[in-house]
């Protein structure tokens, strides 16, 4: 397993992303602190000239391991469950610019926030489902005509109302049955929504395609209670062999973070390849 770092040259306050700024200086310091990848989150794939990320991919080694699209929804409303239809077009299309810079970088791309929410009027509830199977559909097809992964991601009911588990997104990835579709395990979302977050990989299985490494207190990993080991220990029995990557917020500070997180990762997988695991 290797290890990612988030970063994004957008303005996001709220979001639990690692490195801010110039998309230039993430790379400098994700390869400086020995990082395998870089996980990029953009409001718009256009905010970032697409030559150069191509260009600081290759001269750092460093791949770009998916494009997050979080901040389409977040600051720009844009949801696959939207009654708008207008709306749900320019997620689509927003879905789409991402797909095809992913295209050129070798990146996935993910979807969570974009997924929307669904209310709790059971007949529009029912509608928001069918307009995001619809809009789902149509960017696994784009996705899959340039081979670009897309990665679903539950998130907890704090900030989605109905795609919250392993089993929820399992649930959609079966019914659609698209095989560019995997599933993002995030263990911040799951600490508050999976009764064991190591059986639910486990149930995963060959449908999981990436991972978000992530403490209980939304911070890097080896600073709250998550019990790692045993999360590790689940991924190496599933043999997930994908990036491991570090969306949290930057606390206490960037610095020690991608230190002190980077190291205690390391430890854990190296104890893991003493005893033959």
């Amino acid at each position: 397993m290797k290890l990612a770092v988030t970063a994004t040259p957008s303005e996001a306050r709220f979001a639990a992303i690692l490195l801010r700024g110039a998309i230039a200086e993430t790379f400098a310091l994700a390869s400086q602190y020995g990082y395998d990848g870089i996980e990029v989150h953009l409001r718009d794939p256009h905010d970032v000239d697409w030559e150069e990320i191509v260009e600081l991919s290759q001269r750092y080694s460093l791949p770009v391991t998916t494009l997050g699209t979080g901040m389409a929804a977040g600051m720009d409303g844009l949801t696959f469950t939207d009654a708008n239809s207008e709306v749900r077009m320019r997620a689509v299309g927003r879905m789409k610019e991402h797909i095809k810079l992913a295209a050129r970088l070798g990146s996935a791309v993910t979807i969570g926030v974009l997924n929307g929410n669904l209310g709790n009027d059971v007949d529009q509830a029912a509608q928001a489902r069918k307009h995001h199977f619809a809009c789902l559909q149509e960017c696994c097809h784009a996705a899959a005509d340039v081979g670009v992964p897309l990665l679903l991601e539950p998130l907890n009911r704090y900030e989605c109302d109905w795609l919250n588990t392993t089993e929820d997104a399992l649930a959609v990835i079966e019914q659609l049955g698209a095989a560019n579709l995997k599933y993002l395990a995030d263990t911040y979302h799951m600490t508050i929504e999976e009764v064991d977050i190591a059986a639910s990989i486990h149930r995963a299985g060959d449908s999981l395609g990436y991972v978000h490494l992530v403490d209980s207190n939304r911070c890097g990993p080896g600073q709250g209670h998550l019990a790692f080991r045993e999360v590790l220990n689940a991924l190496i029995d599933v043999n997930y062999d994908g990036f491991l990557s570090f969306e949290c917020l930057p606390r206490p500070d960037v610095d020690s973070i991608l230190k002190n997180s980077l190291c205690y990762v390391k430890e854990l997988l190296a104890e893991f390849a003493t005893r033959g695991i």
